[in-house]
């Protein structure tokens, strides 16, 4: 079912580039409940921001219709067999990221992202 939706957000002033690492500025939207903030780092992300702001937005699937903060934290990575940018992982309770359709909210750029790793804001090194 799902749990909410992950906004994503990144460019030269809320995310920056290390090496093969970009990080993400991220929301999750959760009807009836307020907005949980997130940090999201993409590993191999394969594309140079450069100047261009990257956004990407994920449907939140999981097994239960609410989410603490951190059953959305952990590592996740491309599930087999699935979709460009489908995501499976989470620490606490099993969740796949499923990107919106392009006609509703494509990624800009257009981004392959095979790891991701989301911590709350307040846990973030």
């Amino acid at each position: 079912m799902q749990a909410g939706t992950l906004e994503c957000r990144g460019g030269p002033d809320t995310g920056f580039v290390v090496g093969p690492v970009t990080n993400l500025n991220c929301v999750l939207h959760v009807d009836s409940a307020p907005d949980s903030r997130y940090v999201a780092a993409i590993r191999n992300l394969g594309v140079l921001i450069g100047d261009q702001e990257v956004a990407v937005t994920w449907k939140v699937m999981a097994p239960v219709p609410w989410l603490g903060s951190d059953d959305l934290a952990g590592g996740y990575a491309h599930a087999d067999g699935a979709g460009v940018n489908v995501l499976a992982g989470g620490t606490n309770t099993p969740i796949t990221l499923h990107p919106l359709n392009e006609q509703n909210a494509p990624s800009t750029p257009p981004l392959k992202i095979k790891n991701l790793e989301i911590r709350p804001v307040d846990r973030w090194p």
